[in-house]
């Protein structure tokens, strides 16, 4: 088993401003622009200096960093070493250690980084993950940090005042599991989503149908429910891959129109091969997002009424 720190051995740490890029490649190499994840990491080690933050501040930076830390392990870690077919060429091992992490945020790499150091697993998928864990790690304690120097409320606004909503209540989303506001009758708020699956992208999150979730379940086991569908279809497809479909949609050149490409086409084996691919890529992310939505439905319980 590796050696390694415990949490409380790495001492958060930020160097000025201009030297985020060497902090956080791994981070910032998935974003096109990095002003608001320079931004948001400055505004937490700012804090961290004058021994304490707005609570507005801390959870917008929270979120900002959240986001991309969930962005940067999906293609850092899921697109390069488990997607496209690649979960099966990893050891029993390295799956079942890359099963039990779920990355949704900046506090779940504490979690991960421990289950890592635990782990008997070793490869180069493995190294990557030391690597993402060994660059989040200590953003994610600094933010952990600072759960006890919060100062509530806005800092005073020294321009032209914006008339606020004193009553404005947000919860978490049951569906995408963000920050958001919360209606009067006691749904969400209108917000965009994006599933990272073709066919999810909506106006807005499904979730604005449902509670929150510190109040109902239900937005949550219509999220399991669906992807169960969603992964029988994609199960389905694969099964009858060898009559199914009948065509698909290419361009013959990269500039052309989409056309539909038929079995007796030439161009068929190669798209083919790519649609093949995707549904294989599709059944392994549903397969480990789903058992970690139901481990996550079966610890809810209902927020006590304040």
């Amino acid at each position: 088993m590796r050696v390694s720190p415990t949490d409380m051995d790495i001492v958060p740490t930020y160097s000025p401003s201009g030297r985020v890029s060497e902090q956080f490649p791994i981070l910032r190499g998935t974003l096109g622009n990095t002003e608001q994840f320079d931004k948001a990491v400055e505004q937490v080690f700012e804090g961290i200096d004058a021994g304490s933050i707005r609570n507005v501040v801390l959870q917008d930076a929270k979120f900002i960093l959240s986001r991309i830390v969930d962005r940067a392990w999906d293609e850092y870690i899921d697109v390069a070493y488990f997607d496209a077919g690649r979960w099966k060429e990893q050891p029993k091992a390295v799956q079942a250690l890359h099963s039990s992490i779920l990355i949704m945020g900046l506090h779940d790499v504490i979690s991960a980084n421990k289950k890592i150091n635990r782990a008997e697993a070793t490869g180069p998928a493995v190294e990557a993950m030391r690597a993402f864990c060994a660059e989040v790690l200590p953003l994610s304690l600094a933010v952990a940090s600072l759960k006890d120097k919060v100062i509530k409320g806005r800092a005073p606004n020294t321009g032209p005042t914006k008339p606020e909503n004193p009553n404005k209540i947000t919860k978490t989303c049951a569906v995408c599991f963000r920050s958001i506001a919360v209606q009067r009758g006691g749904k969400m708020a209108h917000h965009g989503y994006k599933r990272p699956q073709p066919g999810w992208q909506t106006s807005s999150c499904p979730g604005i149908r449902f509670k929150p979730l510190e109040v109902s379940s239900e937005g949550l086991e219509w999220l399991i429910d669906t992807l169960r569908k969603e992964l029988a279809g994609y199960v389905s497809s694969y099964d009858r891959q060898d009559t199914y479909p009948e065509y698909l949609l290419a361009k013959r050149e990269r500039k052309g129109p989409a056309e539909k490409i038929y079995r007796d086409d030439p161009l068929w084996p190669a798209i083919f091969k790519r649609h093949v691919a995707q549904l294989e890529s599709w059944i392994e992310r549903l397969k480990r997002e789903i058992p970690n939505l139901e481990k996550k439905l079966a610890a809810w319980k209902q927020e006590a009424p304040a």
